[in-house]
């Protein structure tokens, strides 16, 4: 397969860098590579993204959620879609020059700074003359992130049950904002299958995996909503699609 180049380097030769933002509903751009690093991050809504980030490798791919973003070396192949008919996302493409010979790329998860130096950036009332310190900011604070890559915590006692080392994954994940791993991806994690996790959690907790999985999504939200936080603030936080995807969730989850 020819994967087509789409060059940024002229539009990032004035500055070093060029943002570029999609609302585009339903997103969806096929296979390409560019000749400049790309950092790729949702802004509503999420973002699937499959990459292969050298020429060889084996693709990856990783549903992107709030605070969470995907970095690209130079001529990586990837391809990006949302399902969503309401999604916002942005693209920050560098110049090779601006991420040093040592830079970690793949996903990770934007802190509190980088994320208000993102959000700084996409801003409309931003001075042409302010982009470029914030972007040095930026990749400055990229090189103290945290992975999100992997949900199991390499601290967690694995001779734990299945059932309990799956409330760990859930647990995880919230607390670094990542999208709740499906329950297929908690078993393969796990190296079990599905039917036996089910099993598992019926005889244990008294529950399957995916009710138990919607009790802990809606304790986070009613949490969320309790700080002042409104439905559509959640909805986008916790990674659904819709606000109304998370209202019927806490119908149907008693509190």
């Amino acid at each position: 397969m020819t994967i087509p180049l789409s060059s940024k380097l002229a539009v990032t030769a004035d500055q070093g860098y060029f943002l570029r933002q999609s609302k585009q509903p339903k997103y969806h751009f096929d296979w390409h590579t560019h000749d400049c690093a790309m950092l790729l991050w949702p802004q509503i809504g999420t973002l699937d993204s499959c990459w292969v980030a050298e020429p060889g490798m084996a693709a990856q791919a990783q549903r992107l959620v709030r605070n969470t973003a995907l970095l690209l070396p130079v001529s990586a192949a990837h391809c990006t879609r949302s399902h969503a008919p309401r999604q916002g996302h942005g693209e920050l493409y560098l110049r090779p020059e601006l991420l040093g010979r040592h830079t970690r790329y793949g996903v990770f998860r934007l802190d509190a700074a980088a994320a208000a130096m993102l959000d700084a950036l996409a801003a409309p009332a931003l001075a042409p003359a302010g982009g470029e310190p914030l972007v040095q900011a930026l990749v400055a604070q990229l090189a103290a992130r945290l992975p999100a890559q992997g949900f199991y915590p390499e601290c967690a006692d694995r001779t734990e049950s299945a059932p309990r080392r799956m409330l760990t994954l859930y647990a995880r994940a919230l607390d670094l904002e990542l999208a709740m791993p499906t329950v297929e991806a908690v078993a393969d994690e796990l190296g079990v299958s599905v039917r036996f996790l089910q099993r598992a959690c019926m005889s244990e907790l008294g529950s399957s995996p995916v009710a138990l999985r919607r009790r802990l999504l809606a304790a986070r939200a009613r949490e969320l909503m309790a700080q002042g936080m409104s439905a559509a603030m959640v909805s986008s936080y916790l990674g659904f699609t819709h606000s109304g995807h998370l209202n019927r969730l806490l119908r149907d989850v008693p509190a």
